[in-house]
């Protein structure tokens, strides 16, 4: 039976979505590797936002000789205090253990930026290594690497060590974030990568609700790193539990292996590769489809030697940097916009759940486009508003602040739907290793846009507003993808990217038709 199917997907180059139409597009078995991927993004969000609940500020005495200030410097410098003394009995952070205050404050929001910048170069580099090595090998790799660095953070006692460790920790969190997300789209039909994209993202939230509460009990810095670690250590089981990509493995031609996964799922889900499969494979439409591209023969370059591939993808590139930037942003000022850290980082996480289900409705109700365009524009609009009522409704601001981020979180996740399906398996995991350096580059920059707040108030979300209306707008370039056959190569790209122009052209020209013949009817009348 393997050797029947594995001979047709090499001469009629299986379509791998009609495949998983006949075993199950999102079957039991793969609800159960659903649910293991959801687990493993939720701990994702426990690194993404860790900082909010370890670099937090703590009273402190600044004393000089005789005089003493409460939670400031002399001359706003930390070495005019000769002794510092923080109130760390109930709670402590990475300022009271290194002394971050004063002018040195800057030094807590850079290990942040260390970690985003980490984030930055590990999904480039990271995303290339899944698309070689394979999306599960990745994904044990940088757990591995993340509960490493990440305990190594807890202990050090060095500043330097620190922001190092936290370095590291980003670079794998980057790796990890999306070779899971990218296997898992691999691992289901085409009808339900949406509801599947979209619950992935609603585990993140459901990360920053759970980290919120283990935080408010554990608020000792170094205890919640080290706990934060210890609960990763599970995680590596995931190589013997979840499979690889078998639309991966059919790129990289190994269909031998892929065909074995198939045969698994389809088990798990209590179905069988019927004949009705094979007799579609033999139809004579397979043989003029095109082959994805050898593994290394096609790579980031060939996105910018189009210009409508150029065009889509540094669209994409800005829609991300926007998404990120406002979204960990607005996480950040939870606490400047009223609710206290531990509650108002929990409300941030939890009112993206029901973002979440509304994008799940829309996906399918108005496509992946148009459920993005809507979130950013609704979002930017929302921020913006801040601005307006703060002075005289000052108690709308949580309100707003919480509108916006239910909409930038729906649009986090849609976007990563919408590129997945954009991009071909052959440079998949690379070019969203592309668009995620984009998005770190946000992140860098989130916790400095974040003090803007600081010279005048809510400035902060009068920027994230602008940027997000921004990319709204120019996100309505970008094509639809809702039920369409995810590319296999840059070749098949650029074919999907013709064929709707195309057709959208001979619309334009039915209507001329329709129009020249309703206005000859009139004359003739």
């Amino acid at each position: 039976k393997l050797i029947l199917l594995d001979s047709l997907l090499q001469e009629f180059q299986m379509d791998i979505d009609a495949i998983f139409v006949e075993i199950g597009e999102l079957g039991r078995q793969q609800r159960i590797y659903g649910v293991c991927l959801c687990l493993m993004n939720c701990y994702a969000a426990f690194h993404m936002l860790q900082y909010a609940f370890v670099s937090f500020a703590t009273d402190f005495t600044c004393l000089t000789g005789q005089q003493s200030l409460s939670n400031n410097c002399f001359e706003d410098s930390r070495d005019s205090c000769q002794a510092l003394q923080f109130s760390v009995e109930k709670s402590s952070s990475i300022v009271s253990e290194w002394s971050l205050v004063c002018d040195q404050n800057y030094k807590s929001k850079g290990t942040m930026s260390a970690f985003m910048a980490g984030v930055m170069l590990g999904a480039f580099v990271l995303g290339k290594l899944a698309d070689s090595i394979g999306r599960r090998k990745s994904m044990t790799l940088t757990v591995v690497g993340i509960v490493f660095f990440n305990t190594l953070s807890a202990i050090t006692t060095s500043f330097q060590l620190y922001v190092v460790a936290k370095f590291c920790v980003g670079f794998f969190c980057a790796g990890n974030i999306l070779a899971m997300f990218v296997l898992g789209n691999e691992l289901v039909g085409p009808s339900k990568r949406g509801i599947f994209g979209v619950t992935l993202q609603a585990s993140f939230a459901v990360g920053i609700v759970l980290l919120s509460l283990i935080a408010s009990q554990v608020q000792h810095w170094r205890h919640l790193t080290l706990l934060i670690s210890v609960m990763g250590l599970p995680f590596i089981l995931y190589h013997w539990i979840i499979p690889e990509s078998p639309r991966w493995l059919l790129s990289q031609n190994r269909p031998y292996e892929a065909v074995k996964i198939l045969e698994d799922i389809a088990k798990g889900n209590g179905t069988v590769l019927s004949e009705k499969v094979r007799l579609e494979l033999d139809s004579p439409k397979k043989t003029d489809m095109n082959t994805a591209a050898p593994a290394g023969s096609e790579g980031l370059t060939d996105l910018f030697r189009h210009r409508q591939l150029g065009v889509l993808t540094i669209i994409q590139i800005y829609s991300w940097y926007v998404n990120s930037a406002a979204y960990y942003g607005l996480t950040l000022a939870a606490g400047s916009s009223g609710g206290g850290l531990y509650t108002a980082t929990a409300l941030s996480g939890a009112v993206e759940i029901p973002a979440y289900v509304l994008t799940n409705f829309l996906l399918d109700f108005l496509g992946r486009r148009k459920t993005l365009c809507l979130f950013m524009i609704g979002g930017g609009l929302s921020c913006l508003t801040i601005q307006l009522v703060a002075g005289t409704f000052p108690a709308v601001v949580a309100s707003c602040a919480l509108l916006g981020k239910l909409s930038l979180a729906a649009s986090f996740a849609v976007v990563y739907i919408h590129s997945g399906e954009i991009f071909p398996t052959t440079i998949r995991n690379s070019a969203m290793g592309l668009v995620s350096v984009a998005a770190r580059v946000g992140g860098i920059m989130a916790p400095f846009i974040v003090l803007l707040g600081d010279f005048h108030p809510n400035l902060q979300f009068t920027v994230f507003g602008l940027l997000s209306l921004s990319a709204g707008l120019i996100n309505l370039k970008l094509p639809e993808t809702k039920g369409q056959k995810l590319p296999d190569s840059v070749g098949e790209m650029v074919m999907g990217l013709e064929s709707r122009k195309g057709k959208k052209s001979r619309g334009m020209e039915e209507k001329i038709l329709l129009s020249d013949f309703s206005d000859s009817e009139s004359d003739l009348a």
